[in-house]
């Protein structure tokens, strides 16, 4: 093909409305694109890639996930663009719930200039503004989400991501050392399964379970199965607590939840969260296991475990061998 008949990337920002950074996320991360590379290695789009941009471009200012459609053929994305309205709006970042003084666009605007002082000071006003609790619920799960919607779209990068996190949960920590459960409270597990690295979304509910008043073991991320029950084994704990955020499509997550499960003693609760988990519906089925949709559930499920209301809302359908005594070696 003509080098005359493609288009350089400046001509594609100002076709679509993208920014350079974001149509390598798109073509890196998603294969939304393949454009083809000059004499100098400038990548170069030809007229349909640019017409595919805009598609991609219109749909996910529509609220299409780009991860969902990245690879749909040019025709599936006219057929979408037609449900959701005409081309050629100006493209605008998702908008984030509304937090009083700001303060969610004023920690999104800290995280893209790697500025976590200033985010560790707007989660001091949201914690005396909202008190502890409020603040996990009214400030950080919302920021949680609103990180992972611009990561996915290319608006932020991995290292935005990273630095975020991290410190967002020494804030918790911190916050943290002051809580002091009785001894007789009940013991949680908490972490997530392996593959998931994505480990905010556990530190939160760590964090919102001790302040219900459970003693908690926060194990970090991506934990196999069988090191989630070696753990169990060895400790007295009440339920499992398990965050499922990224990805929604690992092959491999059904078989470690049901390997979980199968390992697990009987009276072990398995509670599951996340903004992915609903992709997982039929493994979290299969086992059992409570999912909560939110952090209110997630109270919700803790206080009656506490109080032994809960069961599990199904019985694990031939899942599990017999059980060893609680105690046994796990091997």
């Amino acid at each position: 093909m003509s080098e005359d008949r493609l288009h350089n990337m400046k001509s594609v920002e100002l076709r679509t409305g993208l920014s350079a950074h974001l149509i390598r996320i798109w073509e890196r991360r998603y294969g939304a694109v393949t454009p083809v590379r000059s004499d100098s290695q400038r990548r170069l789009y030809s007229e349909e890639e640019v017409e595919r941009l805009q598609l991609l471009g219109h749909l996910t200012r529509s609220g299409l996930a780009i991860s969902q459609i990245a690879r749909l053929p040019a025709g599936e994305l006219r057929i979408l663009q037609e449900r959701t309205g005409t081309l050629g709006a100006p493209l605008k970042s998702p908008e984030l719930p509304v937090v009083a003084g700001g303060l969610l666009d004023r920690a999104m605007q800290a995280i893209r200039q790697y500025d976590m002082e200033t985010l560790e000071k707007l989660l001091d006003q949201g914690m005396i503004q909202y008190g502890y609790s409020g603040l996990l619920n009214k400030l950080l799960i919302p920021l949680l989400h609103a990180i992972g919607d611009a990561w996915e779209s290319g608006d932020l990068t991995a290292s935005h991501e990273h630095g975020a996190t991290s410190a967002m949960k020494d804030y918790l920590a911190r916050n943290l050392r002051s809580m002091h459960p009785p001894g007789t409270a009940p013991r949680l597990l908490v972490t997530t399964p392996a593959g998931q690295l994505h480990e905010m979304g556990a530190a939160i509910a760590a964090s919102l379970a001790r302040k219900s008043g459970w003693k908690v073991t926060y194990l970090g991320p991506s934990l196999p199965a069988e090191e989630i029950v070696g753990a169990v084994m060895m400790n007295s704990f009440r339920a499992i607590a398990l965050s499922i955020i990224y990805p929604g499509d690992d092959p491999e997550l059904p078989g470690q939840l049901i390997r979980l499960r199968s390992l697990l003693p009987d009276d072990i609760p398995i509670i599951i969260g996340g903004r992915s988990a609903v992709h997982y519906e039929e493994a979290i089925g299969k086992i059992g296991a409570l999912l909560v949709p939110d952090m209110a559930g997630f109270t919700h499920v803790l206080e009656e475990i506490r109080t032994g209301q809960s069961a599990h809302p199904a019985e694990p359908r031939d899942l599990r061998p017999p059980l060893r005594p609680r105690g046994s070696p796990a091997g």
